[in-house]
């Protein structure tokens, strides 16, 4: 038997990850399982499968009677649901299953689906954390990755958040985007940390497979860059 078999399951965090797969557009970096809203989305027929899903999982044995410790709604663009039937889905959730006092409930949000009325509806919901997919504050990088947000929707969408009473909140940067200098890779990382959130997560860009990057490369940095971008950030 082995050392980890002998531990009892309800001793072992237990966590919740929602997936909402739609987005305004899809990242040509992104190989998540996330798609482009085109017209009208089946977002309460989804929400209620993920309800009926989550019940059916609370009742296995290696699940049921422990308690959910954090519950993470990603995407996709989480933001971008209708705030109203997202909040009353949180507030189901978070009275039906078996939710620790302190339990942390994070979305992630995109610059340009952040809004103040939304924001409050979900903090009121039980969400306490919020993810900000920034990537960058240069509007010249941001459209080299395709994102559909500038520089200044990001430092906004962060003053909307703590208007809504986001006491937690984590900022994405991405480095090793391209053609990007040290100079703007260290700038990012000085705005972020200028605007002081609780939490920065720093990741590369990656050439996935069946990506639009990876079909059609961009001009990244070379090696020694990224390294030392990622040094210099540390």
């Amino acid at each position: 038997m082995s050392a980890l078999s002998s531990i009892p399951l309800s001793s072992i965090p237990l966590s919740l990850y929602v997936h909402t797969p739609w987005c305004k557009r899809k990242c040509p970096y992104c190989d998540f399982n996330s798609h482009e809203i085109r017209g009208t989305i089946p977002q309460e027929d989804y929400l209620l499968a993920l309800s009926a899903d989550l019940h059916r999982e609370l009742q296995r044995p290696e699940v049921a009677g422990r308690e959910i410790n954090n519950i993470f709604i990603g995407g996709g663009t989480p933001s971008a649901l209708d705030a109203h039937l997202l909040s009353d889905w949180v507030r189901k959730t978070a009275d039906t299953a078996p939710l620790a006092k302190d339990a942390e409930i994070t979305m992630e949000a995109n610059p340009e689906s952040v809004e103040g009325t939304a924001l409050k509806l979900l903090r009121d919901a039980g969400v306490n954390r919020l993810s900000i997919g920034a990537q960058s504050f240069s509007d010249t990088l941001l459209h080299k990755i395709g994102r559909i947000h500038d520089g200044g929707a990001a430092l906004k969408a962060f003053e909307v958040a703590r208007d809504a009473a986001f006491d937690n909140i984590n900022i994405d940067i991405m480095f090793g985007l391209p053609e990007q200098t040290l100079k703007q890779s260290m700038s990012d990382i000085d705005r972020a940390i200028e605007i002081a959130p609780e939490h920065i997560s720093f990741y590369q860009l990656t050439l996935e497979p069946n990506t639009l990057f990876h079909a059609k490369p961009p001009t990244l940095p070379g090696e020694d860059t990224i390294a030392e971008m990622e040094q210099s950030a540390i």
